[in-house]
C-alpha cells in the first residue's frame, strides 16, 4: 500500500476511535495531512479526495476484521 495512502487512513482511523478533545486533535491532524496530499495532487478536489480516502478505510477495517480460515486437518 502507498505510505501516503496508509498514513491517512490510519489518522482517519484513529479520528473515528477517538473520544472528546482528543477526537477533535486527531480530526485536525487527518485534515492537514488530507489538505497536503491535496497540495500534491491538484487534478483531485479535496472533496474527491477525502471520499476517496473514507472508501480505502472501509474496506481497510474489512480487511482488518477478516481471519483467515484455518487449513482442513490432512
Amino acid at each position: 500500500m502507498n505510505p501516503e495512502l496508509e498514513a491517512l487512513i490510519k489518522a482517519l482511523d484513529a479520528a473515528i476511535q477517538a473520544q472528546g478533545t482528543e477526537s477533535e486533535r486527531l480530526e485536525a491532524i487527518y485534515e492537514s495531512l488530507l489538505a497536503d496530499a491535496s497540495q500534491r495532487h491538484p487534478n483531485l478536489s479535496l472533496e474527491a479526495l477525502d471520499r476517496t480516502i473514507q472508501v480505502a478505510h472501509r474496506r481497510w477495517v474489512k480487511a482488518q476484521a477478516a481471519f483467515p480460515t484455518l487449513p482442513p486437518k490432512a
